[in-house]
């Protein structure tokens, strides 16, 4: 099936396809009607389907774990009775389940915890907050917390600023990006960190140090990983369970019934064939007992990262492609490896082709030879990657990498850039041509945290008018574009789909009265573009279109119930529509009591 099947934007209009879906049914039920105790029966509901060929309908029945009517009330009353379960919908809209190809719910709760800084803009605000968090929690051992941005502050922040607040104990504050880590004296004593400390890898993974050498408590682009262990602050089987156990049941709430989990956040991810390895084994191992145990809320797709300079990319691939073997069902599958080869663009460390307006040079923790090479062996064997890219840099060597192995004969990969938040003209004329994969964090280049002040301080308004935030633009162009939150890079409390979606329509902030579109003049994804990028696209990416993204029949049956019509709304009214229902193979992992 074509690609451009999945983006192309249906040509009725819709309310001529609600009053005409009882006239021309092109998904007919079946000539023999099954066990009706193994029947669930939609009715009365405006059903968007996602399907180009029949958009519209009422009614859909599910069998066991799969779609078998999609039509209009009167061919769904054969299946009624007998008991069979039945949900009259009085008119509410029937959905797909929503696919995010870019997020980290299975290991996240953890870099997320403590005291939230994400919405304060200075460090006496910071410091005051921290400061009460830490009287609160008396019996805390470490105070961790998140969402504190440099750009905001004018500065890294020290740990002598912080020890104003914590005096006492260890303290380890990751920013609003999760890139990087401040620590208090207390935390550098117990990491040990001192003069002599090693940097990760120069210019990318790094502490910020005085004239004199000395690491003054901010650590860059992970550096902070390996102290966050030596502090006590990590606890893997704790951390991982109640990140699954919480995110889980919030995406499922959110209507969310598919991820792909780029990359599992441990504080191992720079140890590809040591700790990374080990860790993903052992928590996708997990995942399996929920699914054995039928407690898994969500299909997911983990992947193994690359997060080295030193990695064997034929060793990566190998380890992937033996998960997959043993992981290849479709609620729990390994087909794909994450490669994050940069810093951290608000840090200026990733690399862009031009210096930084400081006249910095970010640089790779991935090369682009290791970023082609990886790309080339996952493809020998049928695996795709998702390669973080949040810089021109980045961009290029990944796109070299793709075009080669598709030169190379592999033409039918699905390596995927996300983010793609900084993308030079002759790169999206690239990712145009050869029809690169793209996933988008909306949030990401709109004027979130500061972004936008950043933006123009650190990279100019020339290359942020010429680079920034063009993932729409690649939608309308005929791009396969998805949209996802990336939590933990953004907070918990904007993973919801109908959220993201709201930002891609309208590049505002909803929860920011504040907010403008930055920058001004992008395009924005109509409200029906923005819902293929949150199911039909995203599973397209994941290779799984023929099963999930649209209400079928014979595909899986994972949908929503939601309380308004999301085609009726104003693109500024799509994050105030609420989830009533999310069924996931067949079962509800989450009903308010339709």
């Amino acid at each position: 099936m074509k690609i451009h099947h999945y983006f192309t934007l249906p040509l009725l209009v819709a309310s001529l396809l609600i009053a005409g879906c009882g006239k021309e049914e092109i998904s007919k039920a079946p000539m023999t009607k099954p066990e009706a105790s193994t029947i669930t029966v939609f009715h009365n509901a405006k059903v968007y389907t996602v399907n180009e060929k029949q958009p519209w309908a009422e009614a859909v029945v599910v069998d066991g774990n799969k779609i078998v009517y999609v039509g209009d009330n009167t061919g769904a009353k054969k299946y009624m009775g007998n008991g069979a379960k039945s949900y009259d919908l009085t008119g509410k809209t029937l959905m797909p389940g929503f696919v995010s190809a870019h997020d980290h719910l299975i290991s996240s709760k953890w870099a997320l915890g403590g005291v939230q800084l994400f919405d304060l803009n200075t460090m006496e605000e910071v410091l005051a907050r921290v400061k009460q968090y830490a009287e609160d929690n008396p019996d805390l051992k470490v105070i961790r917390g998140i969402g504190w941005s440099a750009g905001k502050f004018g500065h890294d922040p020290l740990a002598t600023e912080l020890d104003k607040a914590v005096p006492d104990r260890p303290a380890l504050l990751l920013d609003f990006t999760v890139h990087d880590g401040w620590l208090n004296t207390k935390a550098m004593e117990m990491a040990g960190v001192t003069k002599d400390t090693p940097d990760k890898l120069a210019g990318v993974t790094f502490w910020v140090r005085d004239k004199d050498g000395n690491p003054t408590g901010a650590a860059i682009e992970g550096q902070w990983f390996k102290p966050f262990v030596d502090i006590g602050a990590w606890q893997p089987e704790e951390m991982v369970n109640d990140s699954v156990d919480s995110y889980f049941t919030l995406a499922a709430s959110s209507g969310k019934t598919t991820i792909q989990n780029t990359g599992i956040l441990t504080p191992n991810l720079t140890d590809t064939h040591g700790g990374m390895e080990k860790d993903f084994e052992t928590i996708v191992g997990m995942l399996h007992e929920r699914e054995l145990a039928g407690t898994l809320l969500l299909r997911v797709i983990p992947q193994p990262m690359l997060k080295s300079n030193t990695a064997d990319p034929k060793r990566l691939a190998a380890f992937t492609k033996k998960m997959g073997e043993k992981y290849n069902s479709d609620m729990l599958r390994v087909q794909s490896i994450k490669i994050h080869p940069e810093g951290n663009w608000t840090a200026e460390t990733a690399p862009f082709l031009a210096p930084y307006e400081s006249g910095k040079m970010g640089t790779f923790n991935v090369p682009p030879e290791l970023i082609a090479a990886q790309i080339l062996e996952a493809a020998k064997l049928g695996l795709d990657c998702a390669v973080h890219s949040d810089s021109s840099g980045s961009a290029k060597a990944f796109i070299d990498g793709v075009v080669a192995a598709k030169e190379a004969g592999f033409t039918e990969n699905r390596s995927a850039i996300h983010h793609a938040t900084w993308l030079p003209k002759e790169t999206r004329d690239r990712i145009i041509k050869y029809k690169i994969p793209v996933n988008a964090t909306p949030s990401f280049t709109t004027d979130w945290s500061g972004t936008d002040d950043n933006a123009i301080r650190l990279l100019g308004q020339k290359r942020v008018d010429e680079m920034f935030g063009y993932y729409q633009n690649l939608y309308h162009a005929g791009v396969p574009v998805s949209i996802a939150s990336d939590v933990p890079s953004t907070p918990a409390s904007m993973q919801a789909p109908f959220y993201v979606m709201q930002v891609a329509a309208t590049n505002v902030q909803p929860e920011d009265p504040n907010s403008k579109p930055f920058p001004p003049g992008r395009d924005v994804l109509t409200i029906a573009e923005a819902i293929r990028a949150h199911t039909i696209i995203p599973a397209w990416q994941l290779r799984m279109e023929d099963k999930i993204g649209s209400l079928e029949v014979g595909k899986l049956a994972d949908l929503v119930v939601v309380d308004r019509n999301p085609l009726e709304l104003k693109p500024t009214e799509l994050a105030d529509v609420k989830v009533l229902a999310t069924m996931l193979d067949g079962k509800f992992t989450h009903n308010t009591g339709l």
